[in-house]
């Protein structure tokens, strides 16, 4: 079912530490949809218009591989939308990547440089006339940092380009 085979699973250890990552995301994003923004999340099962063709790194296209392996889901190639939506719902809902598990919320992004807080938000969730606070925001740099370290890690194990994405579509490409 999958056009990259080839990725090999991940060691135990990295597969720790991304379970881990991925629990630590997922108790944050909760905890922001349940708090103060419960009422202003839309997001519900059959909303998708987050549910884009996107890219992964490695590791997780390397866990999406071996979870498809396991057990196939529904999916269509799409030229637009996201290959594991059916129906308006995601068919690998419960081990969608780090991408799909944060969408809908106000992202926040340290621009050291400029010194300030990039923010990109849901404008389903989030019109541009609503007022954030800080503790609205999930500030996403701690969470990516750990994933490029874990990817580091995963590639250069397994002799693969760290930087190097792969699109969801590709997932969804027979082998040759």
């Amino acid at each position: 079912m999958t056009g990259h085979c080839h990725l090999p699973p991940p060691d135990e250890d990295i597969r720790r530490d991304y379970l881990q990552l991925i629990g630590t995301i997922d108790r944050c994003m909760q905890e922001l949809a349940s708090g103060r923004l419960s009422a202003g999340i839309g997001c519900r099962p059959g909303c998708s218009d987050c549910c884009v063709a996107f890219s992964v790194l490695p590791l997780e296209a390397a866990f999406m591989v071996e979870a498809l392996a396991r057990q196939p889901v529904s999916a269509v190639r799409q030229d637009e939308r996201c290959g594991f939506l059916q129906d308006g719902l995601c068919s690998f809902y419960a081990l969608r990547p780090v991408i799909c598990r944060t969408q809908g919320m106000a992202l926040a992004y340290i621009d050291e440089a400029g010194q300030s807080i990039e923010v990109s938000a849901c404008p389903l969730n989030f019109p541009e006339d609503a007022t954030l606070d800080h503790d609205d925001l999930l500030f996403m740099d701690q969470f990516n940092e750990r994933l490029a370290i874990l990817n580091l890690r995963y590639c250069e194990r397994h002799g693969l380009m760290p930087e190097c994405r792969i699109a969801l579509l590709d997932l969804l490409t027979p082998s040759a």
